[in-house]
């Protein structure tokens, strides 16, 4: 039987909705505030810091994602895109949150996957050690392995389908390189949305 080709899929954490609803509200309210108290040249003044505060939520709460597809793993963290291709990934980690080591030697942290506190290492059972295919009998590996936690359950999904990348034809040779790159129209927002609420601050 032929091997299966990878899927594409996307992860986010559960919250990014939340936070994007509950942000649309906000900034849908302060709009409101701002003509009530001072009519359009209200809104004008409000508006810098409306798009700053709204594109920092956005970058922080809303962009981050792990994203699967045919060719290899991409990372959108708040600022930065990183591209793994599969014949570039060497392991995948979860000690602080799901980190992609490449052949190369470097490490990748996902911004949406991070791993649980300590305090939650007590909760990863032995029946959680032999699901994520592990050794029950041995040392009990840190709760961020473990598929409740957001690090766990994304590297579970990653490492299989790298495993069926793999099997792929033409997979073992060499493939493209790691990419990384900057979330241009973000970091641009940003900065300008602050150079406009810090002159309007001193104005």
């Amino acid at each position: 039987m032929a091997p299966c080709a990878v899927t594409g899929h996307v992860f986010r954490p559960r919250s990014s909705i939340a936070a994007a609803i509950g942000w649309a509200l906000v900034t849908a309210a302060w709009c409101a505030i701002a003509v009530h108290d001072g009519g359009a040249p209200g809104l004008a003044r409000q508006a810098p810091g409306i798009v700053l505060a709204a594109t920092g939520v956005y970058a922080v709460l809303v962009r981050p994602a792990v994203e699967v597809s045919p060719t290899g793993v991409t990372l959108r963290n708040v600022v930065r895109d990183v591209e793994v291709p599969w014949a570039a990934l060497a392991e995948v980690r979860t000690r602080y949150a799901l980190t992609l080591v490449t052949t190369d030697g470097r490490h990748f942290a996902a911004w949406a996957a991070p791993a649980p506190g300590r305090h939650t290492d007590a909760g990863l059972t032995r029946r959680e050690v032999g699901a994520i295919g592990g050794d029950p009998d041995g040392d009990l590996p840190p709760a961020s392995a473990s598929t409740a936690a957001p690090s766990g359950a994304v590297a579970a999904w990653v490492r299989h389908e790298w495993d069926r990348a793999i099997d792929l034809p033409g997979a073992a040779g060499p493939g493209a390189p790691v990419r990384t790159r900057l979330a241009v129209g973000v970091v641009v927002v940003l900065g300008v949305a602050a150079a406009l609420v810090a002159a309007t601050a001193l104005a």
